[in-house]
């Protein structure tokens, strides 16, 4: 990983030029701005990027159309830093050529195919290559990092149900020899991929549905694999302090056709691997209203442990967003925050999370128009300048509560059922717990060796699998951790169906009955500290504590130790003294930001 003593990231990114709003953010202080040299179209089938095509056939390049998109910002901010988005999709010229040699097919729709064409991967390594030796001999002192986008939607997603292909088979073969597994004959057929004759027809049998498992497995390893083969590529180019980033590894938001389906689940392999520097993406969908608590898609601990960073997309929808993408095409389905107090305690709310998570953010101000209030822009200056003093990637929030995710649990769930409850588990156990009152942390079961502490409360959400290994785990990296077990959990030893006997704990295999009143009653029997009097998003971090809040109502703020002086940040306001808690009474609807002086 590239070493850096820099600060995270506070940026701007549109898919639109907005120069006049770019300007805007140079004003308040923003000097890091994304650019997206786009070779494809958007899922509305609108062009990403308003500037001309740049990879126009091998090894032939629109160079004055990429540089435009560098000068056009450097005329009004000679000192900016690009976070440059490369978008390693094919444009339409090469997915037809692909199509008539069947050499793969479209990268933005089945991203597992192309990866496993040798022919692909030369030409869009080639066009790497050129893009990123050209940008830093014209740019690189300006460049900050390099973020390679494929798959649908740039994020590394797969949308071809698994789909066969005759490389994709080939590298099947490869991949089962390397694991010591037998050689398959073929891929599994579509009936055989989402058989599913476990729990109700909602998981598959590690029997019968062996040969699917693995699959499905082979599947994601392919696209992390992918991810990493190109990472390392584009390092070559790269120079000292430079970081490379991708959209990786959502597996706290993907539900139907999307948990297994789109690859995502090897984010251990590209975490540890050495090749990226940093995982993105969007804010959680589920819980953005007010009074929720937002969140990320990625386990952030999981990326400490590996010593990596994260950069949190804030595509939230403002009142003002524009939503029209064309004439014709309106993205409908976002329901935007009500009014200016709301996108104020929203985006605040999103920046005190990325703050006390060390993660980097941008502003993704989409199709324009989310940041066009002179109220917003004022508090987006007030963060930044916050930022500046705050910021660190080395912070994490002070979690006692931890949950903890198997990935190879959830090769067994069948993400092509339509309403299948254990798609949502992941997203809404952490909405649960945004409504905790105190903060926690998100692990993969790797960490587990890695934990800086013990956590006081661990929830282990759908651990389908169930071996000695994993009991040997629990054992060595929880002791006396008291165990929370969500959904279905211990069905399998990973060779054959039936009841595994489970660590002492507190089991809900029924997902609907689990709550964050449950969840606050077993922290509070774990001797969890809980900081706030209500079900609240709390956050805590060394000195700083935040909360949102979406009713005017005046609440009970309890300490860790004796704070000398607690002093509201977005205000400026001492709210109390030489105390060891304090109330505060919330606008509607507001996030708060503590800074909590300690008694010398």
């Amino acid at each position: 990983m590239t070493e850096t003593t820099a600060k995270p990231w506070f940026a701007y990114r549109s898919f639109r030029k907005e120069l006049k709003t770019r300007e805007i953010f140079a004003g308040l202080g923003v000097r890091q701005f994304c650019i997206f040299p786009a070779n494809t179209i958007n899922a509305l089938g609108q062009p990403y990027s308003e500037y001309p095509p740049v990879w126009l056939w091998e090894h032939q390049y629109d160079f004055a159309a990429l540089d435009r998109q560098f000068e056009d910002i450097l005329a009004f901010c000679p000192d900016a830093e690009f976070l440059f988005m490369l978008d390693l999709n094919s444009p339409p010229w090469l997915v037809r050529k692909l199509q008539c040699r069947q050499k793969a097919s479209d990268s933005f729709a089945e991203v597992s195919g192309t990866l496993a064409s040798g022919y692909w991967r030369e030409v869009t390594a080639e066009y790497m290559k050129d893009i990123l030796m050209h940008v830093q001999e014209k740019y690189g002192k300006h460049l900050a990092c390099v973020i390679l986008a494929c798959g649908a939607t740039d994020e590394w997603m797969d949308y071809s149900l698994g789909a066969e292909t005759e490389d994709k088979l080939r590298l099947f073969r490869e991949w089962s020899a390397e694991q010591g597994l037998p050689v398959p004959p073929a891929i599994p057929d579509f009936e055989r991929r989402y058989h599913s004759p476990r729990f109700g027809g909602l998981l598959r049998d590690p029997e019968e549905d062996r040969e699917a498992i693995r699959y499905w497995r082979f599947h994601s390893d392919l696209i992390a694999s992918g991810i990493c083969d190109f990472a390392m590529e584009a390092r070559k180019y790269l120079r000292t302090g430079q970081q490379i980033g991708v959209f990786y590894g959502y597996v706290l938001e993907l539900t139907k056709n999307y948990l297994v389906g789109c690859g995502h689940l090897g984010y251990e392999k590209v975490l540890s691997s050495g090749a990226v520097d940093f995982l993105i993406s969007p804010g959680d969908y589920h819980d953005r209203r007010m009074g929720g608590g937002g969140g990320f898609q990625n386990l952030n601990g999981c990326i400490h442990r590996n010593s990596r960073h994260f950069l949190h997309e804030l595509d939230h929808h403002t009142h003002t967003c524009n939503l029209q993408v064309t004439p014709y095409a309106r993205a409908s389905w976002w329901t935007p925050w009500p009014d200016t107090a709301s996108d104020i305690a929203g985006l605040r709310r999103e920046f005190c999370r990325s703050l006390m998570h060390g993660a980097s953010l941008w502003f993704f101000d989409m199709w324009g128009g989310y940041y066009s209030e002179p109220e917003i822009q004022n508090a987006i200056r007030e963060m930044k300048i916050l930022w500046d003093c705050l910021a660190d990637y080395g912070r994490e929030p002070e979690a006692e509560v931890a949950f903890v995710v198997d990935p190879q649990s959830v090769f067994y769930c069948n993400d092509h059922l339509e309403n299948n409850p254990l798609l949502e588990i992941f997203h809404t156990l952490q909405k649960i717990c945004n409504h905790l009152g105190a903060p926690y942390a998100m692990y993969d079961i790797s960490d587990l060796p890695k934990l800086r502490e013990v956590p006081k409360l661990t929830v282990l959400p759908m651990w389908i699998e169930f071996d000695e290994r994993r009991r040997e785990l629990l054992r060595s990296c929880l002791p006396g951790t008291r165990l929370l077990w969500l959904g279905p959990c211990g069905l399998t030893d990973g060779n054959r169906w039936g009841a595994q006997v489970l660590p002492e704990g507190m089991a809900f295999p029924d997902c609907s009955v689990f709550s964050a009143e449950i969840l606050r009653r077993e922290a509070e029997l774990a001797g969890v500290h809980l900081y706030c009097d209500a079900a609240l998003p709390v956050w805590a971090s060394g000195s700083l504590l935040s909360c949102h809040c979406a009713e005017a109502e005046r609440h009970t703020f309890r300490l860790k130790r004796r704070a000398a002086k607690v002093v509201e940040l977005f205000s400026g306001r001492t709210i109390a003294e030489n105390c060891e808690s304090f109330d505060y009474t919330f606008r509607k609807p507001e996030t708060a930001l503590f800074e909590l002086i300690e008694t010398k």
